[in-house]
């Protein structure tokens, strides 16, 4: 089972140190500073948000049987996946491109009475621009949308590629379900979901590294969103408010918020930029003695890490440092 080898595979960096929960907040991408601080301090990124739907019951049980069959049917080379980068581009993407296919069909019998395959009048209303803009230009959008669809399609596991396929709606066909797909290929429906995301992620990766060799896929993504990076709304808050000069002890006032949530948030953007803001608050020196101390001690635990430095440095401090480590790395 592919979710029951995404939790192994999660476990391993982090098992010791942070409960099952943990885990379960980072595949459904739970925006918090420490489930963000997790998937950057462990190396998940990629997993972050992959299974927003994920339930907590049906996780848990997964979880309990993948920890005790630890060593049976666990895939070793995992699928894809580059959640931080594309969690809230995977849904509109995909719909667009499914909507976009089954239009692209109909249209070249001249079939206009069809049911979309997607209610969501935000996808509809995309398309419709898109039409109104491209009407003159659809046999070029439907042999370039196959062209680069078959060459990205053939570099997956053919499974994964079937999946994808089989789900497509175009003219008098309809795509098979999730529960369908399952059946089909004897897999379970939690794995249909994350492959489709797996392969979502494909896409988007050779549309955004390459736009110009993927033109038309590149064209269904949404640029603006693209580029915002994975800080939550109230951490970007606290750091235009540090980068205006205030103070943690003036934004924790202002905004009515405790000092240490401030703190948290810094660390959490220190996580994605580095010591843009941190330089503020820990020496390069001071981080450096930290990290040493988190290494000897083989630990991201902070009060271990506390403890062996004799809390000469505190809690923000650690966290920090460890945050910065990854930016260390790099320049070394």
């Amino acid at each position: 089972m592919l979710l029951a080898s995404i939790i192994i595979h999660a476990a391993q960096p982090i098992r010791h140190e942070r409960s099952s929960a943990s885990i379960y907040h980072l595949l459904q991408g739970k925006r918090s500073a420490q489930t963000l601080q997790d998937a950057h301090m462990y190396g998940l990124t990629h997993l972050f948000g992959i299974y927003p739907k994920l339930s907590r019951q049906f996780f848990d049980q997964v979880a309990e049987n993948a920890m005790q069959e630890e060593s049976q049917d666990i895939l070793k080379n995992l699928p894809y996946f580059n959640g931080m980068t594309y969690q809230t581009q995977t849904e509109p993407f995909l719909y667009r491109l499914l909507l976009l296919v089954q239009l692209l069909s109909n249209q070249a019998k001249e079939e206009k009475q069809y049911i979309p395959v997607t209610d969501n009048p935000a996808i509809q209303h995309w398309i419709k621009q898109l039409y109104r803009q491209e009407q003159h230009h659809l046999d070029d959008w439907r042999n370039g949308v196959y062209k680069e669809l078959y060459g990205l399609l053939g570099k997956l596991p053919q499974i994964q590629a079937d999946l994808f396929v089989d789900r497509l709606t175009g003219y008098h066909h309809i795509g098979l379900t999730t529960v369908q797909l399952a059946e089909k290929y004897h897999v379970h429906e939690t794995d249909v979901l994350l492959y489709q995301t797996s392969t979502v992620h494909h896409f988007l990766q050779h549309a955004d590294s390459d736009g110009a060799a993927y033109p038309y896929l590149a064209a269904l993504m949404d640029r603006t969103q693209q580029q915002i990076r994975s800080i939550t709304t109230t951490a970007q808050k606290t750091r235009t408010m540090l980068e205006r000069g205030m103070s943690v002890e003036q934004i924790a006032l202002v905004r009515g918020l405790s000092e240490n949530t401030i703190k948290d948030h810094i660390v959490e953007i220190t996580w994605i930029d580095g010591e843009a803001l941190s330089s503020k608050f820990i020496s390069d020196n001071d981080a450096s003695i930290i990290l040493a101390s988190a290494m000897q001690a083989g630990t991201n635990k902070l009060k271990q890490i506390h403890a062996l430095l004799e809390g000469k440095y505190d809690y923000f401090q650690i966290r920090l440092a460890l945050a910065l480590r990854k930016e260390q790395e790099v320049k070394a």
